[in-house]
């Protein structure tokens, strides 16, 4: 069954190695490309067409060219347009929204191993966008941010864009001569038309941010310094929540002027000491970095988004907070469906209470091929709500061994509670990533979990993976996974939704594009099989079958339908979806079609709906999602996103003679850029799930890089105040942060 006979092997291209040219004269960066020293470095044209016709010579001329001195690496695009004045030109800002508008890419690979580096992006005005690649371009950090900038100007030739990219902003193995991998990629918007260098074979996936086939650039006697950035920061909060009185007659407001963590008895001074914290980046070597962070707080994270959960599992929410966003992926063992030895969401969140972190300190870096990631973070304890101070540690180890980006690897987590034996849990875990080529991959993982309270049984506390994929752009593409995981493996830094089950999945597509100049760019056709099953008692779990197919138009828009879909599950226990619906134990048989669609992503509006209409365990779903984009101008943006879902259950299921559930959820967001330096972002989210609406205002004010001041707001009201008895308040809860924060190299 594990198919890798079948891997089909592609010749190496030649590799390609561009000599920036060293300067010693200062650089203007003003987006001209106008000082001598561009005039002298050597021109990168050959660019070619990933999409809509990959391979194809690129509708518009672009030139690169590079420059370099112990301080900078400088990266010119003079990107020529033969109808300037449509260049599409909508995002500003840092962080901007990729893919919206014009724009260009400069992808590195620092280590030269042809799977891991950071990729640097901008359009026409300015904006600036960074993230982190590993994975070999198949996983981005798209919170990564790091210190550099850009500056890009429109003529009448098309525009042109500056890159300076700090060295010490980037980590590498300090050599006589230091050799980096890099791609360059250009979108050109109104058409379409993504152009990437250099050339190579054109169906390989993610060709802009793909290391497997890079183009190679080679420095000489780097000199540049180990920076030393400390932030420290300081905060000031408000906040008011409401809670029945002691009779239960009726509910009062308590307020809070900057909140305390109980680090000290003297109330003063702990509020001053839990309101100001300090973050450090220490470069030990050009390719090993050291975090540290005190007393650290997340008050400017984003809120999560509100899910309405129509599965039997738990979902593990998207991590949010900075620190643990930078290097993340360097610290990640995912394998399977949705297995992690490691989930940064269990530090400082337990059982939705916010858990003071009193400091930590993360290191990462590469050394002879050996990527390292070490994280140890200790929290305090909440008394009120009996949670202990804990200390949470991870080691993940990669070692790469061939120049495809294959690697063996390692993790071990340990989590323990730092006041008494009542938490004490780690995890052992081994894994390896073959890459066959450009296409195919396969590999392993096995773990293992130790927990003092559960039986030292090896078996029912492990996980095992194997896995083989082909992933192509045009062409089939095909995976197989297999995982098993004992009855009491239990990964308590780590997220797992199920355990004691076997899964097998075997999934075959194709993407064909469709030749000339046509409206229509591609289609695709997919089909995915899956058995679960329990290990232990031998039952089935769940059977899956579908059949998938998908039209994408050059401009953007396009249509997929999921033409069958067959599934049995089993659910071994009933569930409680609502108040007053109850779905009993069983085994089902269900039957599922779909229908999604989106508008023209080369427009000012987008909008696309994802129809459902399916059996679910007894009864009848209809699901209607609508979303909607409007970028009013190069300041404005706003989306809604609506979601619907109607079930018809057999009257038995209810207790109450309603056997019909329904559920809505809306969402409405906005973007305001005033200018790159000054930011609002906003979130409002209702469901009739918890009757109740969450606002979240973000202003930020960025003068400059490192130097940051944000104000945030956020509310959550009753929206079904009456219902309740003593009636509900229509404010909840709301609370104010104001947290600056200040870089200063050293």
């Amino acid at each position: 069954m594990f198919y890798l006979s079948f891997f089909i092997f592609f010749p190496a291209h030649s590799q390609q190695r561009y000599i920036p040219l060293r300067i010693s004269e200062p650089i203007l960066l003003d987006g001209k490309l106008d000082e001598p020293s561009w005039q002298h470095a050597t021109p990168l044209s050959d660019f070619m067409q990933t999409d809509p016709a990959p391979g194809a010579n690129p509708t518009e001329r672009t030139e690169v060219y590079m420059l370099y001195n112990d301080e900078y690496l400088f990266v010119g695009y003079h990107c020529f347009d033969s109808e300037p004045n449509k260049i599409v030109r909508f995002m500003v800002g840092r962080d901007f929204e990729v893919g919206k508008d014009d724009g260009t890419s400069f992808a590195l690979d620092t280590y030269h191993d042809k799977s891991s580096g950071v990729c640097f992006i901008t359009n026409t005005l300015s904006g600036r966008y960074d993230s982190e690649i590993t994975n070999n371009g198949n996983t981005e950090n798209t919170d990564f941010n790091t210190f550099w900038d850009v500056a890009s100007s429109v003529d009448s030739t098309g525009y042109t864009t500056e890159y300076r990219i700090p060295f010490s902003s980037l980590r590498f193995e300090a050599k006589e001569k230091i050799v980096m991998g890099f791609r360059l990629a250009r979108l050109i918007k109104r058409k379409n038309e993504l152009i990437t260098y250099p050339r190579c074979d054109s169906s390989i996936a993610n060709l802009w941010i793909n290391f497997s086939e890079e183009a190679q650039l080679e420095f000489t006697n780097l000199k540049s310094k180990n920076p030393i950035y400390i932030t420290p920061y300081c905060i000031g909060n408000f906040n008011q929540q409401t809670n029945l009185n002691n009779e239960t007659t009726e509910y009062v407001k308590s307020k809070t002027f900057f909140t305390r963590k109980h680090y000290v008895n003297n109330e003063t001074l702990d509020k001053f000491l839990s309101n100001i914290g300090c973050d450090m980046k220490y470069g030990i070597s050009k390719n090993f970095t050291l975090d540290m962070t005190v007393n650290t707080d997340f008050a400017q994270a984003e809120v999560d988004n509100r899910i309405i959960n129509l599965t039997k599992y738990e979902i593990n929410l998207p991590e949010k907070r900075g620190f643990f966003l930078e290097s993340q992926n360097y610290l990640n063992y995912s394998y399977g469906q949705s297995t992690q030895l490691f989930n940064s969401r269990t530090i400082g969140l337990e059982n939705d209470v916010v858990v003071p972190i009193i400091a930590g300190v993360r290191m990462t870096g590469t050394q002879n091929n050996l990527q390292i990631a070490a994280l140890d973070m200790q929290t305090s304890n909440v008394f009120s709500k009996s949670i202990e101070a804990q200390n949470f540690g991870v080691v993940r180890l990669r070692k790469f061994y061939d120049d495809k980006g294959s690697y063996c690897g390692g993790i071990f987590t340990n989590r323990i509670s730092t006041q008494s034996n009542t938490v004490s849990n780690q995890s052992l875990g081994i894994d390896l990533t073959h890459r066959f080529n450009s296409k195919w991959l396969g590999g392993f993982g096995l773990a293992n979990t130790y927990d003092a309270n559960i039986e030292k049984i090896f078996f029912k506390k492990s996980f095992f993976n194997i896995f083989a994929s082909k992933n192509a752009n045009e062409g089939f593409s095909h995976a197989f996974n297999l995982e098993l995981t004992g009855q009491n493996f239990n990964p308590a830094i780590g997220f797992i939704p199920e355990t004691d089950y076997g899964f097998i999945s075997l999934s075959n597509g194709k993407s064909t594009k469709v030749k000339g100049d046509r409206a229509i760019n591609s289609w695709t056709t997919n089909t995915t099989l899956e058995y679960r099953w329990k290990l232990i008692s031998g039952l089935t779990e769940t059977k899956f079958a579908n059949l998938q197919g998908g039209l994408y138009w050059t401009k953007g828009s396009n249509f997929q339908v999921t033409f069958a879909e067959y599934k049995e599950d089993r659910l071994y226990e009933n569930w409680e979806l609502s108040d007053n619906i109850t779905i009993p134990s069983g085994y089902y048989q269900m039957f599922d079609t779909d229908i999604f669609c989106n508008y023209d992503e080369s427009k000012s509006i987008t909008a696309g709906t994802l129809l459902q209409f399916q059996d679910f365990y007894g009864g009848k779903l209809y699901k209607i999602a609508p979303e909607f984009n409007y970028i009013i101008n190069r300041h404005f943006r706003i989306g809604i996103n609506y979601e619907h879902n109607t079930i018809k259950f057999p009257v038995s299921y209810s207790g109450n003679g309603n056997s019909v559930y329904k559920s809505n959820l809306i969402a409405i967001n906005y973007i305001i850029n005033f200018s790159s330096k000054f930011s609002i972002k906003s979130l409002g989210q209702y469901d009739d799930g918890s009757d109740s609406f969450g606002g979240n205002i973000r202003f930020r004010y960025n003068p400059r890089e490192g130097t940051d001041l944000y104000i945030v707001y956020n509310s959550l009201l009753n929206t079904n105040r009456f219902e309740a008895k003593p009636t509900l308040p229509v404010v909840n809860e709301q609370a104010i942060v104001i947290k600056f924060s200040k870089t200063f190299g050293l």
